[in-house]
């Protein structure tokens, strides 16, 4: 079990917030224990104040630091960790969430009026801020906070459900359907519809990525590597580049340009994978060559054709010997160059039949 204590000169606003829904059962389950504490309880003026006018002037009051620090030495114990909610606080996000799930002891400080006095930030060991914008206090975030990690507690909600999270692994949550089948005009995808878990599971993934590229590409673009499964995308755009990548046994290769991700290179690590695609990149490439060498042995009119195609092979060989023969296996590569070594005396034979027949003409014209 959790628990979070959180101080807040605004107790009764969290009234609604711990009686209903999930919240409310994971208190009655025991699953968490939540406390608000009054911020005035620990205030020594008799009047309960615990704010003042800044030093240097200045528009607002500013939360004193006595009340505060009288509140957290009552409230710490041994294992506490103890957050500020403020604007000038670190983004909050999903991993933050887990991890502070994992907290047994969680203290809670909510802001109000213009801010802290700054000596508070030495009894914090975190300021957090769920957004770029400015709230009357901060009773709204911490119950943004409390629900967030309470929902992540073990048993509070289905495993299932918490596990296909948005924001899982950096990625958007994938669209859901119910009920009806069609609705003026939108229908549910097939694939949800097929029983096939295999697919349904390809068709989420697929789904989670383009709606992370369509909404929320940051969450892609801002950092420099970028896990999906079992492999990786390295973005070139992040603030942090990778310069380089040096894996000996790896492939690399040019995909062709997708709608979601904009790649200029991927490099293969897995075996039977590399093999693959070497084979379907120097397939190509051989296709190019052997229609030039068709041309060639085919046109009797063409008297350069044949020496540029003899350097083409030839420079084929070489790019198969420096790129390919470490991902492919010797008898298909040996019989790729026997092939090769056929053709190129093929049209070899072709050019000196064509030298000859020059030779022959000549002699024969000059009788």
């Amino acid at each position: 079990m959790i628990k979070i204590n959180i101080l807040t000169l605004f107790p009764n606003m969290f009234d609604g917030f711990l009686t209903e829904s999930i919240i409310k059962r994971a208190i009655e389950d025991k699953k968490v224990d939540i406390n608000i504490k009054n911020l005035r309880d620990y205030s020594k003026n008799k009047h309960k104040q615990v704010d003042d006018t800044p030093y240097g002037g200045g528009a607002g009051m500013v939360l004193m630091c006595e009340p505060v620090f009288e509140a957290v030495e009552d409230l710490k114990k041994k294992n506490t960790k103890v957050i500020m909610m403020t604007p000038q606080g670190k983004p909050y996000n999903q991993k933050m969430a887990e991890k502070l799930s994992k907290e047994k002891n969680l203290l809670i400080i909510c802001g109000h009026y213009e801010g802290f006095d700054e000596r508070i930030n030495s009894i914090v060991d975190e300021e957090i801020s769920i957004g770029d914008y400015v709230l009357t206090g901060g009773e709204l975030p911490a119950m943004v906070l409390t629900d967030s990690i309470t929902r992540l507690v073990p048993g509070v909600i289905d495993e299932e459900s918490s596990s296909n999270d948005s924001f899982k692994d950096d990625l958007l949550d994938y669209p859901t359907y119910t009920k009806p089948r069609e609705y003026k005009g939108m229908k549910v995808p097939d694939v949800l519809l097929s029983g096939d878990h295999k697919r349904i599971d390809e068709w989420r993934k697929e789904e989670q990525i383009k709606k992370t590229a369509e909404k929320r590409p940051d969450l892609i673009k801002n950092r420099k590597r970028k896990i999906i499964g079992k492999y990786s995308l390295i973005d070139d755009k992040s603030e942090k580049k990778m310069i380089s990548i040096n894996l000996d046994d790896a492939y690399d290769f040019t995909p062709k340009k997708k709608d979601i991700f904009n790649v200029n290179k991927v490099m293969l690590v897995e075996p039977t994978f590399i093999q693959k695609i070497a084979k379907k990149n120097l397939q190509k490439k051989l296709n190019t060559l052997l229609k030039q060498i068709e041309i060639v042995l085919n046109d009797e009119t063409d008297d350069e054709g044949a020496s540029y195609v003899l350097g083409e092979i030839e420079r084929m060989q070489a790019l198969i010997i420096t790129t390919y023969a470490k991902n492919l296996d010797n008898e298909y590569l040996s019989l790729i160059m026997l092939k090769l070594d056929a053709l190129k005396n093929e049209v070899a034979i072709k050019e000196m039949e064509k030298i000859e027949t020059i030779n022959f003409n000549k002699k024969g014209r000059s009788r």
